[in-house]
């Protein structure tokens, strides 16, 4: 399946470019049950930056988050070979090969 966006809330302007720094809230769930495993808006966590496009992130993100404008809110849902994989992500309690659904923003562009 790869990556499917469903926009929440619409943005404005241009996309961000490969390698452009994006800052972003996120909420993260596995898919089965919709357990939260993390979120930028938890006490205590902050929004999240990184450069968009350059593998630094899971792969379901980096496509997501080319496609979206400033504001632009949606949810991403992703299978697990553009999530964690076949290794999962033991620390956060996600489990090989899942899929996983992640609620975003994209806050700025630098």
């Amino acid at each position: 399946m790869g990556v499917d966006k469903q926009i929440t809330k619409p943005g404005h302007g241009p996309t961000p470019q490969r390698g452009q720094k994006i800052t972003v809230h996120c909420t993260g769930y596995l898919q089965e049950g919709m357990k939260k495993f993390w979120s930028t808006q938890d006490k205590g966590q902050q929004a999240f930056s990184f450069n968009v496009g350059l593998g630094k992130v899971v792969r379901g993100w980096d496509e997501g988050f080319m496609s979206m404008q400033l504001g632009e809110s949606a949810r991403l849902t992703m299978t697990g070979d553009y999530a964690y994989g076949a290794q999962g992500f033991p620390a956060w309690g996600i489990p090989p090969h899942a899929t996983l659904v992640f609620d975003v923003e994209i806050l700025k562009f630098d």
